[in-house]
């Protein structure tokens, strides 16, 4: 074989091949990371719908089925995605066996993506359900998701317990001079492994500022212990429970100097949006 033939004939087994890859992830199969909102079906948005129905594979935790039983087939569920390392039992052990914790992690993500780009090569449509905006706090893109090509999923927006807590504070989060809004978690700001934790919210006191916290409740006697090293006894505090949830949503305000003697009062230890500042006032 003459070599201009042998280059041309591996240009064009390297192009064919290309086109079979791209085929696999740019045909029929696709997976859909879905914002399922806050509470129940009355806040999840008309796309969401759209793509539960056209779903071949669903993802999701048992939470989310149940809330969701008139989109969500139980026949289409193959499994929760988030088992062992998301949820009150993954939580305890995060914090008792920090690297055992990260290693269920790595196991159920290389388990999950693997799953998942079979089924999109053989042109099935997944969907992963998530609760609130995956993309404000939400488990499938910082921890299974992690290091999976973006051009292989799509992500479908949806309300966020940030939106519903200010629904039911009737408050807006930048309102009573507040400069911007800052949405996190006690282990973000406060872990163990950020050094320079105690800096940002000395810096962070000079402003006036809203800060929401996510998966605040069982955090609550160090974030407030954080907090008075900067911050007065009167700084607003609010606790929106179950935001979103017509029957079971409460507020609760206080203070700073208040809130940890407040907080004993509702029985309801882990689902609420914990938001600072005067905009809550």
């Amino acid at each position: 074989m003459k070599k201009s033939s042998f280059v041309i004939t591996i240009l064009s087994c390297f192009f064919l091949l290309t086109l079979a890859v791209n085929h696999c992830f740019s045909g029929e199969g696709k997976l859909y990371i879905v914002g399922m909102g806050p509470a129940g079906p009355d806040l999840i948005t008309q796309r969401a719908i759209t793509v539960l129905k056209k779903a071949d594979i669903i993802l999701c935790s048992p939470g989310i089925q149940n809330r969701f039983r008139t989109y969500v087939r139980p026949d289409k569920v193959a499994f929760n995605p988030w088992e062992g390392i998301h949820g009150e039992k993954a939580e305890k052990l995060r914090k008792t066996n920090r690297q055992e914790w990260l290693n269920r992690i790595k196991e159920r993500r290389r388990f999950v993506q693997n799953f998942i780009v079979r089924k999109i090569q053989k042109g099935k449509i997944i969907a992963m359900l998530d609760g609130g905006d995956p993309c404000i706090y939400g488990p499938s893109l910082y921890w299974l998701l992690k290091g999976f090509d973006a051009r292989n999923f799509e992500i479908i927006p949806g309300i966020s317990a940030f939106n519903a807590a200010g629904a039911a504070l009737k408050r807006p989060m930048t309102g009573n001079g507040a400069r911007f809004v800052m949405l996190t978690s006690p282990f973000s700001l406060f872990g163990d492994h950020h050094k320079d934790s105690d800096d940002i919210l000395k810096d962070l006191s000079k402003y006036d500022i809203t800060m929401v916290f996510y998966m605040a409740l069982r955090s609550m006697d160090k974030l407030v212990k954080e907090f008075k090293r900067y911050y007065p006894p009167d700084l607003p505090i609010a606790v929106v429970y179950y935001a979103g949830y017509r029957e079971k949503q409460k507020v609760l305000r206080s203070t700073l100097g208040n809130i940890l003697d407040d907080l004993k009062k509702v029985h309801e230890k882990w689902l609420g949006l914990v938001v600072i500042g005067n905009s809550v006032k």
